[in-house]
């Protein structure tokens, strides 16, 4: 099933490299904010890896940049602004080139700091050192472990590598300098650190660079896995996945990031609900290990991560918009990639009511305008596959239908529980990242609101013909043509997402709540197949 969306996408080689240019220049200033330059390691990064991905010949030099930003960022020493640049000019980028999301840093928390922390501890036995990074994340990371093993005086040098294949069966092959390079560790006795987040669902990506290893002649006892977690290695859903990770060490990083402020409480992992939900029957299901970290303050304010450097500033100012139109609270500050939210009015189910109907019409009105985007996501084949997979037959859809001409950043957060009672007005929280995180569905049409609000709200034929009037009053658009797609396509993610969800949290107090919601939204979507198969009978 599909729940997770393809982060890679296509964009200018010109755009990337001046875009890392721009973000070095601030940093001769000596008094340059130290966000900057993890913000210019993680552009850097990006462009290393999008390039090293494209096999062109600038993939050297721009990871020579990656890795002096690496050490100025382990060191706290002052980036060599003028030969970095000197450098990136250089370099000859092609036309376009793909990027993908590096999701811990834009979603999860995941600080590059925790991976040098570990580098700097970590038992080894040689004093060289080979680091391979997992493209796409592990690019940085890589550059980052690196750099914190050159502290400590030991050789190390690194290289990056793109397994191929099946998420679950991935396999990795190394090219002809690559094996030259590994050959000439191998006669210096060195140590293989493998780094990457995760591992994921499967442990696929960190087995396959492995099992390559293995496969020419280095040792296992000398190959490490630097995760940024320890898995439940018999979850994981490559074949013979537990007994194949067995053979390696693993270290997991100590923390992924800092609390925004020192005495403030983690309440991720869903422990939220205990603060804002005290009673546990009305908690809303948690896939907690794919939660963004929180924490709650003394003095009654939230934080939640919401990304590192330009995925964190992006959604600031989504935040500000939201508050300045007022449809949210206002954000009070962003650091480390936290945003700080006021804890305002209560959390109590508001009644649907015609008021309700209008703003939550206002509301999706507004995104459609504030938010575009572009490269909506392929909503059709998740949809098709989803249904397929559950039921064993596709249902009636015009794909075109879903193939929207005006894409925005959705909320993908429309129920309920999703608002606030502030004084009799409704105000939306929760509502700047869950539109462009890796689940789906990505940028898309506002219709994705609009259903999810409709069966969130179990709203009835005629309250969802009012619901729809008023949208189409308020957007100047009448989505009725291309909602009974987007109602398939919300319902094939929502009950994919619920077993996905209740199958990864198995043993744990959050399986029921999960498999309830997978069982609602089941239900749902076997009604409306019930229906069109009725209709063409």
């Amino acid at each position: 099933m599909l729940v997770f969306r393809d982060g890679r996408r296509q964009v200018s080689g010109r755009a990337l490299k001046e875009g890392l240019a721009s973000h070095l220049r601030p940093l001769a200033s000596a008094s340059a904010d130290p966000e900057l330059l993890l913000d210019a390691l993680l552009r850097a990064g990006e462009l290393e890896c999008a390039l090293a991905d494209a096999g062109v010949l600038g993939r050297q030099a721009a990871a020579g940049i990656t890795g002096d930003l690496a050490a100025a960022f382990v060191s706290g020493s002052p980036a060599p602004v003028p030969r970095l640049l000197e450098s990136l000019g250089a370099i000859a980028v092609p036309e376009s080139l793909q990027v993908s999301t590096p999701e811990g840093f834009a979603y999860y928390a995941l600080h590059p700091l925790a991976y040098a922390e570990l580098a700097c501890d970590l038992e080894l036995r040689a004093d060289s050192v080979a680091v391979i990074g997992i493209r796409s994340i592990g690019t940085t990371l890589s550059a980052v472990v690196r750099a914190a093993l050159a502290q400590r005086g030991l050789h190390a040098d690194r290289i990056t590598v793109r397994p191929e294949g099946h998420p679950f069966d991935r396999r990795t092959e190394f090219d002809q300098a690559q094996r030259q390079w590994l050959a000439g560790h191998q006669g210096r006795g060195s140590e293989f650190l493998v780094v990457d987040e995760g591992p994921g669902l499967s442990g696929s990506s960190f087995l396959s660079v492995g099992e390559a290893l293995a496969r020419h002649l280095v040792p296992r006892e000398r190959i490490t896995f630097l995760t940024a977690h320890n898995p439940y290695v018999e979850r994981f859903k490559a074949h013979n996945a537990a007994q194949r990770w067995a053979a390696f060490r693993h270290v997991a990083v100590p923390g992924w990031h800092e609390p925004p402020q020192p005495d403030a409480l983690f309440v991720g992992n869903g422990e939220w609900r205990r603060h804002f939900c005290p009673d546990n029957s009305c908690w809303p299901a948690c896939w907690t290990s794919m939660e963004a970290p929180k924490y709650l303050s003394p003095e009654g304010r939230l934080f939640k991560f919401e990304g590192y450097g330009r995925f964190g500033e992006a959604r600031y100012q989504r935040a500000l918009a939201l508050a300045d139109a007022g449809f949210s609270p206002p954000p009070l500050g962003r650091r480390n990639g936290f945003v700080e939210y006021p804890i305002v009015g209560s959390r109590g189910v508001p009644v649907l009511s015609a008021s309700v109907l209008n703003r939550l019409a206002e509301y999706c009105a507004f995104r459609r305008a504030a938010f575009p985007a572009d490269r909506p996501a392929d909503l059709a084949f998740m949809t098709r596959l989803n249904f397929q997979e559950e039921f064993g037959a596709e249902p009636g859809l015009d794909d075109a239908l879903l193939q929207t001409q005006f894409p925005v950043i959705c909320d993908a957060r429309m129920a309920p529980g999703e608002w606030l009672d502030v004084g009799g007005e409704l105000l939306k929280i929760d509502a700047i990242s869950h539109g462009d995180d890796h689940f789906y569905p990505g940028p898309a049409d506002i219709a994705w609101d609009l259903a999810g609000a409709i069966v969130e709200w179990q709203m009835d034929r005629a309250t969802s013909d009012y619901f729809l009037d008023q949208y189409r009053h308020a957007a100047g658009d009448d989505p009725r043509p291309r909602l009974p797609a987007y109602m398939l396509a919300y319902l094939a993610f929502r009950f994919a997402h619920g077993r996905m969800a209740a199958e990864a949290m198995g043993g744990t107090a959050e399986e029921p709540r999960l498999r309830a919601d997978y069982q609602r939204y089941r239900a749902l979507a076997e009604s409306r197949l019930a229906s069109e198969a009725a209709i063409r009978s």
